[in-house]
């Protein structure tokens, strides 16, 4: 539903210098399918290991798949956000105050 959300607001994130992608923990083919069926203008990656999940902390709590939300990560690679939000598709405003933050600090 949150993923849904976010083609119109897309423009937001990228019009300050990011680079959007989702994360799932499906097949690549049915990660594939959600963003044609969603008409996504991001790929989702799949990580169905959880490998990439784990190493940025998104894993939920008390449960064995990740929780939504958003990783900020600056161009040299360092983690400046990480918020768990499972509204995140109704949030972008508070996306966009943290890439902002996050390219002062650079």
């Amino acid at each position: 539903e949150q993923l849904g959300k976010l083609p119109p607001k897309v423009g937001e994130l990228t019009a300050e210098g990011a680079a959007v992608l989702g994360i799932s923990i499906d097949r690549p083919e049915a990660a594939g399918r959600v963003t044609r069926d969603l008409g996504l203008p991001f790929p989702i990656l799949a990580d169905v290991s959880m490998e990439v999940t784990r190493a940025y902390r998104m894993k939920g709590e008390g449960m064995d798949m990740p929780d939504m939300g958003y990783v900020i990560i600056d161009k040299q690679g360092r983690i400046r956000t990480r918020q768990l939000d499972r509204r995140f598709g109704e949030n972008v405003g508070m996306i966009v105050r943290a890439i902002r933050q996050a390219k002062s600090q650079t």
